[in-house]
């Protein structure tokens, strides 16, 4: 009996010993990585250093990891993003111009990267700290770019909330509410049938 609690208590503390062995990014990509699918409504506001409001948008993300992505602005200006995992469309109908770009280099270095789905390779990039409830993320490797990104998690682990904060000061704050995980996609969802007459400015 002493020696089967013996054993017991030996299995707890190896199993204690690797929770606390987890690194702050290992925890957030294995809280990614459950999180399949996202189909949500947004809502972005734009402060500037100072702590003003100076923009807001709405509207509706879906995500299927890895690397789907459909971006929906309905107000105040609509436009649309959308990714098959290889091509993104950046789709404005008030200007009527659709701009194609390479789904990897257009997400790169930005929290988009690792909400769609990044691999260990592309986490190296990005150092990540627990702080309560949100995860910071920093890249590290971008020279150019210093901007910091912070993922929130609501009590069901779905992530509710991510803010941009630019090297300058100012920050993009996205809000998802009303996320669904039982919606049935169509197969053509993340693709992108560009309308005639429509200016084309394809960078891939």
């Amino acid at each position: 009996m002493k020696k089967s609690f013996i054993i017991v208590v030996c299995v707890v503390m190896s199993m204690l010993q690797m929770v606390s062995a987890q690194t702050d990014s290992e925890l957030l990509q294995q809280k990614l990585s459950k999180v399949t699918t996202i189909n949500a409504d947004f809502s972005q506001q734009v402060i500037n250093p100072e702590g003003a409001l100076i923009q807001e948008s709405w509207g509706q993300l879906t995500i299927a990891r890895p690397g789907n992505f459909h971006w929906q602005v309905t107000k105040p200006d609509q436009e649309l993003i959308v990714s098959n995992g290889k091509d993104m469309w950046l789709y404005s109908p008030f200007i009527e111009q659709v701009t194609i770009m390479n789904f990897s280099d257009a997400i790169a270095g930005t929290p988009f990267a690792l909400l769609s789905g990044a691999d260990k390779s592309e986490w190296a990039h990005f150092n990540v700290r627990k702080q309560g409830d949100r995860f910071i993320v920093k890249n590290i490797e971008n020279k150019q770019s210093s901007n910091t990104f912070t993922f929130i998690f609501d009590k069901n682990n779905n992530v509710s909330e991510f803010i941009v904060e630019e090297e300058q000061g100012q920050k993009s704050i996205f809000k998802l509410s009303n996320n669904r995980t039982d919606v049935k996609l169509a197969k053509d969802f993340f693709e992108f049938k560009i309308p005639k007459g429509i200016e084309i400015d394809d960078q891939r």
